[in-house]
């Protein structure tokens, strides 16, 4: 780690000149913190702005009810909030089709997902030059970037994800049980916009669970929050075509739900590892690689989040890619924790852009050829 400069010492002075020096650095502290906002969404801004010029070509098929419905194929089934905000953007906007809003959302989401997971890498110590190279890498991996400038929900699955992974990160609470609430509210709005995202139930119930002020009753806690996500989820999908729904749900979830594959598991073997990039390291380096006594590890339940990932692969086919949106932030923080621990902020930086240049190479040849 970089070494920190000395911090000036109030000892010896009046109790006035202490609370002045306190609050001249608290106005020097709430200072840097803004321009670090600001930073974060014009980054998040950009990157939107990268995914509306240059589309993929070839886009995923996958997941593209709300576009097929928009352009008039009533039969399709959408559930969530992609529709109702693209049926907003194809009333109030002259001559926008279907598709163009659901890009459109889709690249607004991915920065705002790029901005999101920024915030909560920054809330847990990493500096910029490990969080942004990190960010860059696993955003710009081909099921990212190919997903979300294709019509379909992937962007705003990962924008779901990074919000709820920002949520569970970020413990300070300023109401009782705000922290439980806050968790249950973000997962909600999370599965709205990617129905995959289901597969989080466990993850979130286990980080309520583990927070430091419901150990307690941490049983009665993740019990809680189960119930009531279940609870949630299933009133979503009640009413008419209830079974048709579930069924829905499955496949979504399960990419095709066709059962055990041989084949689709030789398939997986190119698709997943081509597809996440180097997140899928930081993955590695995040949950399993060896490390030092004096490194801190990823909180338990991040065990649960990444876990799922092998649930579609395990039941699903490769041709409903791309899959696991919520794997993109959680590789991005293992790609800055790896960074982290390579020691200089120079070292990062140069690793970092090593790391990103060659995923974005990859991706780029990945798109060309597609």
């Amino acid at each position: 780690m970089a070494p920190e400069s000395e911090a000036p010492t109030t000892g010896g002075a009046d109790p006035l000149t202490r609370r002045r020096l306190l609050r001249r650095l608290r106005r020097v502290m709430g200072a840097i913190e803004q321009r670090q906002r600001v930073q974060e969404l014009g980054y998040g801004l950009l990157v939107a702005a990268l995914a509306m010029a240059w589309p993929a070509s070839s886009p995923y098929a996958g997941g593209g009810e709300a576009a097929l419905r928009l352009n008039g194929a009533e039969e399709v089934i959408t559930q969530g909030l992609l529709y109702p905000l693209g049926s907003g953007l194809v009333g109030t906007v002259d001559g926008m089709d279907g598709d163009s809003a659901i890009r459109l959302i889709a690249a607004l989401c991915l920065g705002g997902a790029f901005t999101l997971t920024l915030a909560f890498l920054r809330g847990l110590g990493f500096r910029r030059t490990a969080s942004l190279p990190a960010s860059i890498t696993a955003f710009a991996a081909p099921f990212s970037w190919i997903g979300a400038t294709s019509p379909i929900d992937y962007a705003p699955g990962m924008f779901g994800a990074s919000l709820l992974l920002w949520s569970l990160f970020r413990q300070s609470q300023d109401t009782q049980r705000g922290y439980q609430w806050r968790a249950i509210v973000c997962f909600g709005v999370a599965f709205m916009l990617h129905m995959e995202l289901v597969l989080l139930v466990p993850a979130t119930a286990w980080a309520v669970a583990r927070h430091p002020e419901y150990r307690r009753e941490a049983q009665i806690t993740a019990f809680s929050v189960v119930a009531v996500l279940l609870m949630s989820i299933a009133i979503g999908l009640a009413g008419p075509s209830e079974s048709l729904r579930v069924d829905h749900l499955v496949t979504r979830t399960l990419a095709g739900a066709e059962g055990p594959s041989p084949s689709a598991w030789l398939g997986w073997l190119v698709a997943a590892p081509l597809g996440f990039g180097a997140g899928l390291f930081g993955i590695y380096q995040l949950l399993i690689a060896q490390r030092s006594v004096e490194a801190k590890r990823a909180p338990v339940w991040m065990v649960a989040w990444c876990l799922p990932f092998l649930a579609p692969i395990v039941a699903g086919s490769p041709e409903l890619a791309p899959i696991s949106p919520y794997l993109i932030p959680a590789g991005a923080l293992g790609l800055a924790d790896w960074l982290n621990r390579q020691g200089s902020s120079s070292r990062e930086a140069r690793l970092g852009t090593v790391v990103a240049l060659a995923q974005i190479g990859l991706t780029a040849a990945l798109v060309l050829t597609r």
